[in-house]
Order: C-alpha cells, then structure tokens, then sequence
C-alpha cells in the first residue's frame, strides 16, 4: 500500500475547504458592507446590527473553514509519516523474511543432494586436500602412509596416470632415503670394526640386511664384519706367538687374555699346552720378583705382587705360602719405611 496518494488526496481536500472557507468569508463581508450602508441602519446601530447578523455568521464560517484545514494538516502529516514509517519497518522485516527463507531454501537443497551430487560438488576440494596430504607425508618419509593416500586418490577419483606419478616419486624419494639411510650405516659399522665391538657390528649389520636385502653393499656386511673379526683374531695369534718366542711372559698373558674370546674350544684345546707353559713362566716370574722385593723390604710392591699371585694362581704352591705370611706383610706395610 502507498502512503504517498493518500497523503496527497488529504492535502488537496484540505485546501479545497480552506479556498472555499475564504470564499464564504468574502461572501459575509460583502453582505455585511450591503447592509451596513443601509442609511437606515445608521440611525438605529443595534437594528443595524441584528440585521447584520446573518453576515457575520456567515463570515465567520467563512473563518472558521479557512483556518481549520491548515490546523488540521500538521496532524495529518504526522499521521501520514507514521503510516510511511510503519510501513517501512514492515518491508524491512518482509524482505529480511524473504531472505531468510532463500537461505533455507538453499541449504535445504544442499542437503538434499545425493551422495554422487556431493562427490561431485566438492571433488575438486577433497582432490586437492589428497595431494596436500601426500607432500606432508612424503615430507615426514612416512612412505606408506603417502602411497595408501595414492591408492586412495586411484579409488575415489579415478585418476590412474597421476596415482602412477606419484607413486613414482613416492618410490625415488624411498629409494634416496634408504641409499642415504644404508650409507651411514655402514660407517657406522665400519667405526665399530675399528674398535673391535664385534657383537655390536653384527647386530648392526643384521639390522641393515632387514632393511634392504637386495643393496649390493648390505649383502656383504655380515661377512665383512666376520672377516674382520677373522683377520684381527689372527693378528693376535701372530703377535701371541711372536710374544712367546720373545720370551716374553707378560705380553704374552695379555695376549692370552685378549684371545680368549675369539678360540673356539677345539683352537684353545689346540694352544693348551703353549699356554700353560706361558701361566708357569709368569707364576714363577711373579715368585722372583715376590721373594726379592721381600728381601730387599720393599713391602709395598710384595703385598701387591702377593695379592696378585694369590688373584691370579689361588691354588698353587706360592699362593699358599704368600697366603702364610700374609699377616706378616700387611704388618711391615704398615710400619714406617726403612724398618
């Protein structure tokens, strides 16, 4: 509804009356000055006016419809301002309605679509999240994660020849990092060769051996460890021997010592013989050097040489005769030098 005709039309009717309220006056006006210029009537002033009457009632009519529409007026404007505004905040509210009612519309729409109408609406979101996805784990070198999201992506979307690109790539970064991977291995395992930590080298060269069967480098690992092993056996067997023929009892103890851990039982049964004679001559070097310090007072050295012939040989003749006098010793350390 239009506000603005009404409004008009009042305005217009308004007027009207108030052009004809000035018509009426004019009109009492000239019947007044008709019959005011009676001579009559100047003889006799209230005759004159009685006979006047009808004149200025009428005039005053005339006022009254002049006047009134334009006191009127402001109340119907105001009247017709607050119909506009009412009406106004009324469209506001239909049209907000209105827009309410299309988003509705729309989402219900939306949820409507069928499962093949949602894969196809936001197949180009869900293909891009893939990919994205697939960089992060190739970052992270997680590779089977990034290829069971390849696999993912064939299955969805069908993409066939950029699955087999990115498989491609998942298998070149994989290869770079097992390469790189089996690369310090090896290091590794050679810096343990060097320290002679076998068992650790192994167990580092099994491991390698799980991770890439098939590297060249990696099949032969166990055995380089092995031959190592091997080679560093026989070096201490050479040097054993040399220590033997030296005469040299206490080289060839430690020798001897250090050997231990690599002679299967038939090679140590093979060096019994040589090793015996090795342990009689360093018992009977130690009994010397025991019976001299003894001689000479140097206390100190025969309690540690005592000790050791007791650690070393516990079940020999001169480990109990050091065990005799042992009493005797730990007293003279214990006196004050040169007594």
């Amino acid at each position: 509804m239009n506000t603005e005709k009404p409004g008009a039309r009042a305005r217009y009717l308004l007027t009207g009356i108030s052009v004809f309220g000035v018509v009426v006056l004019a009109a009492g006006v000239v019947l007044i000055m008709q019959l005011a210029g009676d001579a009559r009537f100047g003889k006799d002033f209230v005759g004159a006016a009685h006979a006047a009457l009808p004149g200025i009632f009428t005039a005053g009519v005339g006022v009254l419809l002049a006047v009134l529409p334009w006191v009127v007026y402001p109340l119907t404007e105001t009247s017709s301002r607050g119909e506009g505004d009412e009406r106004w905040r009324y469209e506001q509210m239909m049209w907000a309605m209105e827009n309410q009612r299309q988003l509705l519309e729309a989402i219900r729409e939306t949820s409507s679509l069928s499962d093949a109408a949602k894969l196809i609406a936001y197949r180009q979101k869900d293909r891009e999240a893939l990919r994205q996805a697939i960089r992060e784990e190739l970052e992270r070198a997680d590779y089977e994660a990034a290829k069971a999201l390849v696999d993912e992506m064939e299955r969805r979307f069908g993409y066939r020849q950029e699955a087999a690109q990115l498989r491609e790539q998942i298998q070149a970064a994989w290869l770079a990092a097992t390469e790189q991977q089996v690369k310090e291995t090896i290091e590794h395992i050679e810096a343990l060769l060097t320290r002679f930590e076998w068992n650790e080298a192994a167990r580092q060269a099994e491991w390698l051996l799980r991770l890439s069967p098939e590297h060249p480098a990696v099949k032969r690992m166990p055995d380089r460890v092995q031959a190592a092993r091997d080679g560093h056996k026989r070096e201490l067997l050479k040097q054993w021997k040399d220590a033997i023929s030296r005469d040299d009892v206490d080289r060839s103890v430690s020798l001897l010592k250090e050997l231990d851990q690599y002679l299967t039982p038939s090679e140590a049964e093979a060096y019994k013989e040589s090793a015996r004679d090795v342990f009689r001559k360093r018992l009977q070097q130690m009994g010397v050097q025991f019976a001299l310090h003894v001689h000479d007072k140097n206390w100190a050295e025969a309690i540690r040489i005592g000790r050791q012939i007791m650690d070393e040989f516990p079940n020999t003749r001169i480990a109990a005769e050091v065990r005799e006098k042992w009493n005797i010793l730990e007293g003279k350390g214990r006196q004050p030098a040169g007594v």
